[in-house]
């Protein structure tokens, strides 16, 4: 796993050095916004509640049709995408500009590690 340094917010900045990704949060399954960068905090709390939903409803049908868990949703808009990755205890929300998403998905597999790492409780 990689090493967890700085805040949830200071992850979430990392990943806007990505050429493509324009805001991306973090959300407990409740949605909750643990750290967000790139996005108002009123977006936030707005997206991070929708995308909470949309994860944990997209884990529940999956999993009563048998096809097993889901791990990513994207949802394709006019100019871009939204990438909803379910981390277990948190969701990553990534706003990107349109693109084939492997970059993206790259940076947030790292980014949900290290924020992984954080949230883990200390033994």
């Amino acid at each position: 796993m990689a090493e967890a340094t700085g805040t949830v917010d200071e992850i979430l900045v990392d990943l806007l050095r990505q050429e493509e990704i324009l805001g991306a949060l973090a959300v407990s399954v409740e949605g909750l916004v643990i750290g967000r960068a790139g996005i108002s905090q009123d977006d936030a709390d707005l997206a991070g509640a929708l995308g909470a939903a949309l994860v944990g409803a997209t884990e529940r049908t999956v999993r009563r049709m048998g096809a097993g868990g889901a791990s990513t949703v994207s949802i394709m808009t006019s100019d871009g995408m939204i990438h909803l990755r379910n981390a277990g205890q948190f969701a990553l929300i990534v706003f990107s500009e349109g693109s084939d998403g492997t970059a993206v998905g790259q940076a947030c597999q790292g980014a949900i590690e290290q924020i992984a790492r954080l949230l883990e409780p200390a033994a």
